[in-house]
C-alpha cells in the first residue's frame, strides 16, 4: 500500500532516477524547491516530504518527537521506493541532512545521498540548557527579516522556535551520530562555508564519520545555510550532478 504523506510530487515522463528530499528545521518543502526543479529539468523525479510539524504551526511542532520526525520522513522513502525508479536518492538540509544519513545507515535500497549543512551536532551553547528551558520558555521569536536580506529566493520559515522541538532536534542529532559509522553508501557532502546557524566543522565531522568508501565533501565558500536558497546554489548543484553521474548509467 502506497503510504499518505504529505509533500510535492514532480515525476516527468520516463524518469528513471529519483530522489526524496528533506527540508530543514522550522521550514518547508520550498526550501527545496530549487532543487526539485533542476531536477525534473534533468528528466530526474522528486519528492519533496514535509516532515511532520511542519507547514503547520509552531505549536504543532512542539508535540513531535524526534521520532515522528523520522516516521514522515521514512513515509516519504516508502512513496518514492513505489515508483520503482532504477536509481534512488536522498537529499536533505540541516536537519534534513541528518534525517537523510540516518536513512542511510537504517534503510535499504538507496544508492546514494547528499547532505547539505547536516545540522548533526548542535549541542554547545545555549542548547546544553534545553531539556530545562523548554519548561520555562516555550517558544523563541525568531527575527525573519534577514531572509530576504541573505537570500534571493523565498522560503518558509516559523517566526517562533519551539524549545521543545529544538531539543527534539537535539536528541535526533545525538542518536544520529551513533549511526553514522553504518552509512556505507555514496555520500556527497556540501557545506556552506559562510555558516551562521550551525558551525561549518559539522560539514567535516559527517565526511569523517561514515564508512562509505565513495564520500566527497565540498565546502562552498562564501554560501549561508540554506543553500538551496541562495545564490551559491548553482555551484553546490554543479556537484551534485557530477554525484549523480558517477553512480546511474543513464
Amino acid at each position: 500500500m502506497t503510504p499518505q504523506v504529505d509533500g510535492i510530487v514532480r515525476r516527468p515522463d520516463g524518469a528513471n532516477v529519483a530522489f526524496l528530499l528533506i527540508h530543514g528545521f522550522g521550514a518547508d518543502v520550498d526550501e527545496l524547491a530549487s532543487l526539485g526543479e533542476e531536477l525534473e529539468n534533468r528528466g530526474i523525479a522528486s519528492f519533496a516530504v514535509r516532515v511532520a510539524g511542519h507547514g503547520t504551526t509552531p505549536e504543532d511542532l512542539s508535540t513531535k518527537t524526534w521520532q515522528d520526525l523520522y516516521d514522515s520522513v521514512l513515509a516519504g522513502l516508502k512513496l518514492v521506493k513505489s515508483w520503482n525508479p532504477s536509481h534512488l536518492f536522498i537529499a536533505g538540509l540541516s536537519m534534513g541532512g541528518v534525517l537523510t544519513l540516518r536513512l542511510a545507515a537504517l534503510e535499504e535500497g538507496i544508492d546514494g545521498i547528499v547532505v547539505f549543512s547536516p545540522a548533526i551536532d548542535i549541542g554547545g551553547g545555549v542548547y546544553r540548557l534545553l531539556p530545562i528551558l523548554k519548561h520555562i520558555v516555550k517558544f523563541k521569536r525568531v527575527d525573519l527579516s534577514y531572509i530576504p536580506k541573505m537570500y534571493d529566493l523565498p522560503r518558509s520559515k516559523y517566526d517562533r522556535d519551539s524549545l521543545a522541538a529544538a531539543h527534539e532536534l537535539l536528541k535526533l542529532g545525538s542518536d544520529s551520530r551513533k549511526k553514522l559509522k553504518d552509512v556505507r553508501i555514496p555520500t556527497l557532502v556540501i557545506q556552506s562555508g559562510a555558516d551562521k546557524t550551525i558551525d561549518p566543522s559539522n560539514g567535516q565531522y559527517v565526511f569523517d564519520k561514515i564508512a562509505s568508501q565513495n564520500k566527497e565533501l565540498h565546502v562552498i565558500e562564501g554560501a549561508e545555510h540554506v543553500i538551496t536558497c541562495h545564490p551559491t546554489r548553482n555551484i553546490a548543484y554543479s556537484y551534485v550532478f557530477e554525484f549523480i553521474k558517477k553512480y546511474v548509467a543513464r
